[in-house]
């Protein structure tokens, strides 16, 4: 009988969802307002002194609210059918298709509650949800479903105990196409990550390989898991590494390129992923061809997830910028940092591996956009003192 009455349901509701007109559906902005007012600030594009900054204006906890560093959500109220002591767990399962193939379950800290906010979904798609309570008996009670679509860019991850978590992908590239979401992420360390925040992170985003890029790491398995990826691999931040320690970020690439053909997305981290790891996602936002306002950008929002007072300007890139532009023409940003990666040891191939996977592009589309030329000895700059 209770299967007769799951499939019934299921049936129903997959009618009703096909039948819902798209202009009906409600909208999430994953953004939250503090990161949409920063991606609509223009300054940057009529001011490129790097000495300015327009970051702390964005990061104003009495004006935005807690949490700058989380994204926005949908969220879904239900009525418990029966007290918090006879429910085992309370189960919300979000996908992408109507019939709930390929899913991601959410749990709700407590189970005495009676409404929750899902989160980390990706912008541009449609999301159907069903919330389930599964009681100590076993049985499946069907509380309340719906669909929801969602727009915005930057996406901002949520996961528990652990901070500063974003997905690379959304940014357009100089390549014609935007950087793919689920597949690369930076954020700050893992170590007081919960079995929570290890469903959230590896079970809900499939991250599968973890590169920590501190020199005060003893970390001899994965915070994620014993059956996932390590790489502990000391970075120095800023110009220094880029300059005294480029070795790293061969490995760091390869290491990203061995999880992604095993189909597992990569996070890389620091102690609070802002300037070590901020260093290993400018060199990887720019090989896949980032605009320099957008470096800068990506960059400075970093500084949602820091106190007031604790800012992260684009002025702690300029070195580091400046550098880049010496491999290329300045005015090919992504010919550059190609440059750059091939002066490091690394062959085309891998490169356009890469690329490839993440954009969505063909090696004749890396090549026009490259336009590859025989690049200068970046030595030879005279000056690449940070601009603080």
């Amino acid at each position: 009988m209770k299967k007769t009455f799951l499939f019934a349901f299921a049936l129903i509701a997959t009618t009703a969802f096909a039948q819902t007109d798209i202009d009906d559906i409600e909208v999430i902005n994953i953004e939250n307002k503090a990161v949409q007012d920063y991606m609509a600030d223009k300054t940057y594009e009529t001011n490129s002194n790097y000495a300015q900054t327009v970051i702390n204006k964005y990061n104003k906890t009495a004006i935005y609210g807690k949490k700058l560093y989380w994204p926005n959500g949908k969220e879904v109220r239900w009525e418990p059918s029966t007290s918090a002591a006879n429910i085992a767990e309370i189960r919300i399962t979000v996908s992408e298709n109507v019939n709930f193939t390929d899913s991601v379950t959410h749990n709700p800290d407590s189970k005495d509650v009676s409404s929750f906010v899902i989160r980390n979904t990706i912008p541009n798609r449609i999301y159907y949800y069903k919330v389930e309570e599964i009681l100590n008996s076993g049985e499946v009670r069907y509380r309340t479903d719906g669909v929801f679509r969602t727009i915005g860019q930057v996406r901002m991850i949520q996961v528990r105990n652990c901070g500063n978590v974003r997905d690379l992908g959304g940014w357009p590239t100089q390549y014609g196409k935007p950087v793919k979401y689920g597949y690369l992420y930076r954020s700050a360390s893992l170590d007081r990550i919960t079995p929570e925040g290890r469903h959230d992170f590896a079970g809900n985003l499939n991250v599968g390989a973890e590169l920590d890029l501190r020199s005060e790491s003893r970390l001899k398995q994965s915070r994620l898991g014993s059956d996932k990826g390590l790489l502990v691999l000391p970075h120095n931040a800023g110009l220094a590494g880029l300059r005294d320690k480029k070795y790293v970020y061969v490995k760091d690439l390869r290491f990203l390129s061995e999880y992604l053909k095993k189909g597992v997305a990569v996070n890389w981290h620091c102690a609070i992923g802002c300037d070590r790891c901020g260093a290993v996602s400018f060199l990887i936002e720019g090989l896949l061809g980032m605009s320099e306002i957008d470096l800068c950008r990506d960059f400075e929002l970093s500084t949602l997830s820091l106190s007031e007072k604790n800012l992260r300007p684009r002025s702690h890139i300029s070195s580091m910028m400046k550098y880049i532009k010496n491999f290329g023409e300045p005015d090919n940003l992504a010919q550059c940092f190609y440059n750059y990666w091939l002066s490091l040891g690394v062959d085309k191939e891998e490169l356009n591996w890469f690329i490839r996977t993440i954009l969505d592009v063909d090696d004749e589309q890396i090549a026009a956009t490259l336009q590859l030329y025989e690049p200068k000895d970046a030595e030879e700059e005279a000056d690449y003192d940070e601009v603080r």
